[in-house]
């Protein structure tokens, strides 16, 4: 081929009207946006089903971590209660009955089904217990003796337990101070003499300045029952905590009633732990209302009882529940007949609590005999489908101050 040749074809590939002009047909195109989308698509529900799952776990954590808190704080209420006091007072040696009769736990069986929002159809209940112990204070105290009224009794300020808990003379004489907040009024008092006599009243008062502390009824003075003027005698005050499952109706403080706040149609329940005075009739002491548990479902307990009556011969430990352990731990003060919280050996404590909301996704079934509790039903509104799930725990708590 001649140079003149060569140079034409050069020309002729340079022509813009030689040049390819292929693109992507509609159909192309539009398959290409429908692959787009479905990739978006899948994407976004993969992540938003992500999401839902991160929170839905997030709240059952929060539940289990509530429940196990509750439960912590039930065990050490529970082997506490008749710490320095005494598992029944109609067992003590005495020789003067106290105006109000003690003991260290008392049980009512279900009382509190009620506040639970549909308890039958998922077949829950609450039970209530009261227990009675030196909560506040880890120490009994010895005495220097009493007033000649039998009412004030006089504190040693040089022996350890009082310097342990209340400091070096002169002590804090404030309101908020520990002698005054330890022997709060309406505490009771259990004093045992020398040579073993156990007497109980009720704080009217109480004075840092002078180490004392006045209640009633007064102790009979000059007769062998106290002796003394009760010099030596150990002293200990007793506090009475109730445990109930409420849907915040009763708290005491209505600032703390927070049922504005309910997320399912006011359906919310608590465990509440709260002190209480003495008496067949207690009411609660001002500012004592704690929240222990949010959303509880179900509150159970069952006891262990020796029913051996001959302390020569071995135990016989029975487990008791429901309404069989009510006339064993019902109230002294109420006037129960056969209570005898001194038989008891052990509690064991049954908790449970739901998910703030019900899952749309997690169907409810209905709970046969012998189910564990895994879903509640809060409502059967229509608008609410699905069920709230449930986190349990079960624990047994040695009652060894009883024995």
């Amino acid at each position: 081929m001649t140079r003149v040749a060569l140079h034409r074809r050069e020309r002729s590939l340079r022509d813009p009207r030689h040049v390819s002009r292929a693109g992507y047909s509609l159909v192309e195109l539009m398959v290409a946006l429908t692959a787009g989308t479905l990739v978006v698509a899948s994407t976004y529900y993969v992540g938003a089903a992500s999401a839902r799952h991160f929170q839905e776990q997030q709240r059952i954590g929060q539940t289990q971590n509530g429940v196990r808190l509750a439960m912590d704080i039930l065990q050490r209420d529970l082997a506490r209660a008749g710490y320095l006091g005494t598992a029944n007072s109609l067992t003590d040696q005495r020789c003067l009955a106290p105006a109000v009769e003690l003991q260290a736990i008392e049980f009512q069986n279900n009382v509190d089904n009620a506040e639970i929002p549909n308890a039958d159809l998922n077949r829950v209940s609450a039970d209530r217990l009261r227990l009675v112990g030196s909560y506040a204070s880890n120490d009994a105290f010895f005495a220097t003796g009493l007033d000649a009224a039998g009412t004030t009794i006089f504190l040693q300020t040089a022996w350890q337990a009082f310097r342990r808990n209340f400091g070096l003379p002169p002590i804090d004489t404030a309101a908020t101070g520990n002698f005054a907040t330890t022997f709060a009024a309406g505490r009771m008092l259990r004093i045992r003499t020398q040579a073993g006599n156990v007497f109980y009243g009720t704080i009217g008062s109480a004075s840092a300045g002078a180490a004392s502390v006045t209640f009633a009824p007064a102790l009979p003075i000059g007769g062998v029952c106290v002796g003394g003027l009760a010099d030596g005698a150990s002293v200990s005050v007793l506090s009475r905590f109730e445990y109930r499952v409420d849907d915040g109706g009763a708290f005491e403080s209505t600032a703390l009633n927070p049922a504005g706040s309910d997320f399912v149609e006011g359906q919310r329940t608590y465990l509440i732990r709260r002190e209480i005075t003495f008496g067949a009739a207690p009411t609660v002491v001002a500012g004592t209302d704690q929240v222990i548990l949010e959303n509880a479902v179900d509150f159970n307990l069952d006891f262990t009882f020796d029913q051996e009556v001959n302390r020569a011969l071995p135990i016989s430990l029975e487990r008791l529940g429901g309404a069989a352990s009510a006339p064993l731990l019902g109230s002294v003060a109420a006037g129960a007949a056969g209570a005898a919280p001194e038989r008891v050996r052990s509690a064991i404590i049954s908790l449970s609590a739901r998910t703030a909301d019900q899952d749309p996704t997690f169907r409810y079934l209905a709970r046969a005999d012998g189910d564990p509790l895994t879903r509640f039903k809060v409502t059967v509104n229509a608008a609410y489908p699905g069920a709230a799930r449930v986190r349990s725990l079960t624990s047994e708590v040695q009652l060894a101050n009883l024995r």
